[in-house]
């Protein structure tokens, strides 16, 4: 009796926890996962599929809960952004829940890829210094061919003719991929210039200019890359370049820093190797995500060459969205240079490019090291606006995308050592500046900035710039 207990209590026991499993497994419902059976790309008139989609982050045939998928899809249009062929991607997931699978469908709006532009380009650092100086002998016209997605292959082909203030002719070619795997892509630039008034020297921490009847400087460069992205955010680039510099007397008598070396013709081969990480949102004007990068440079390096260093060069941006319409970026920017002869125009510090401290846009300030960092608040006057214009027909023109920001910003940075000019005081010295900024943004990643800013030294002023400060 006490056998026949035991087994009816065994029995309860074992419908006890199988039913209490099917009850947790039915409970649960677990979410299927929706097989993706056909990606359709629309609004690709000359774009090929395969470069659209090289950028997804989802294939056909894979299997992906639909929360996945979204976020997959969402990342995938910011990938396509990324790119400088799209004014706007838009994307649909049509689920079927019967066979459960689901189409992807991407829908592009193709900017327009050639251009003929008239070139009339400002010969100084940046526009605010020319603005200063009012002179219009130092502006360079000429003519600009730039195909930015030639053959549809997300290929460049830049040439460009100048005269004027600086005289140039130049060829940039570029193919991203030309292996199966679409992970290696090359690169030839060409370019020859010659200049009859050249930045010579730093005083006062200002670039002095000096102009000749006859030229100062010519040279000659060649550069090849090969770049390796194995991934949608990473890349690795290979480069390998020879100058050729021909320098008039009277410009080494100026300045014997200007070369570091007693010859008026000089060749420096050069190695570089960079890496970049983009996870942004968007490449002209981010709202989120983050982007760092390495580039180190070996100049010389030849048994009889004239120049033997390294440079190292780092920058780190992120953008993160704050509350509502709130958004703030920082950035770190750095350069470091081993010991030997560097010549004054290779060895650039803070006050060129993207290297500059808000409030100084005026200064140069010389060193073979610098760091460098950036902060924004920014506030969306008008997030994401469009104008529509249906008079034009063409696409690529008749949709016209703007956002107006309106911030505040603090900068500070550093060179070090310092140069041998006595009239320069900003090197080694912490320097800082503050402001506020109103940027406007268009499309083809165009960025008008307008800040008003004031420095350590407590100098004030208003500067225009034509591209994202972070």
């Amino acid at each position: 009796m006490s056998f026949g207990l035991s087994r009816q209590i065994h029995l309860f026991l074992s419908l006890f926890l199988l039913t209490g499993v099917s009850i947790f497994s039915f409970g649960s419902n677990p979410e299927e996962k929706l097989l993706i059976q056909d990606v359709t790309i629309k609004g690709n008139k000359k774009t090929k599929d395969y470069i659209i989609l090289r950028e997804l982050a989802f294939k056909a045939g894979d299997s992906l809960f639909i929360a996945d998928m979204k976020q997959a899809v969402s990342k995938s249009a910011e990938n396509l952004m990324r790119l400088p062929l799209f004014h706007f991607v838009n994307t649909e997931i049509i689920e079927n829940s019967g066979s459960r699978t689901a189409e992807i469908i991407i829908e592009v709006t193709e900017r327009w890829y050639i251009w003929l532009w008239p070139v009339f380009e400002i010969s100084d650092r940046n526009f605010n210094a020319w603005w200063k100086n009012g002179d219009l002998s130092r502006l360079s016209y000429g003519l600009f061919y730039q195909q930015e997605n030639f053959r549809g292959r997300l290929e460049k082909l830049h040439i460009s003719a100048k005269l004027g203030y600086q005289q140039q002719i130049s060829l940039l070619y570029e193919i991203p991929y030309f292996n199966q795997k679409k992970t290696l892509g090359a690169g030839l630039i060409l370019s020859a210039g010659r200049e009859r008034e050249t930045g010579y020297i730093t005083r006062e921490d200002k670039l002095e200019y000096y102009r000749a009847n006859d030229f100062l400087r010519q040279m000659i460069e060649t550069s090849l890359f090969l770049r390796f992205r194995p991934q949608i955010h990473h890349s690795h680039t290979l480069s390998i370049g020879l100058s050729r510099y021909f320098f008039s007397d009277t410009l080494l008598y100026l300045n014997p820093d200007y070369t570091g070396i007693n010859k008026k013709q000089t060749s420096i081969p050069d190695i570089g190797y960079l890496m970049k990480a983009d996870y942004r949102d968007n490449r002209g004007y981010p709202l989120k995500g983050w982007y760092a990068d390495v580039l180190v440079n070996g100049f010389g390096l030849f048994p009889n060459s004239d120049y033997k260093f390294f440079t190292f060069r780092s920058s780190a941006r992120i953008h993160i969205p704050l509350y509502n319409r709130w958004n703030t970026a920082l950035e770190m920017a750095s350069k470091f240079s081993t010991t030997g002869l560097k010549p004054w125009f290779l060895n650039q510090a803070l006050g060129f490019n993207r290297d500059y401290i808000r409030g100084y846009e005026y200064y140069v300030i010389d060193g073979d090291n610098f760091l460098l960092m950036k902060s924004n608040i920014r506030y969306a006057l008008i997030p994401g606006n469009i104008i529509k214009m249906p008079k034009i027909k063409a696409n690529q023109f008749n949709t016209i995308p703007y956002s107006i920001y309106l911030g505040i910003f603090a900068d500070a940075g550093m060179t070090w050592p310092e140069t041998k000019v006595n009239s320069n005081q900003l090197q080694g010295k912490l320097l800082g500046g503050i402001g506020i900024g109103l940027d406007y943004v268009t499309y083809y990643d165009k960025v008008l900035r307008a800040e008003f800013s004031t420095n350590r030294e407590r100098k004030t002023g208003f500067f225009l710039h034509f591209m994202a400060a972070i």
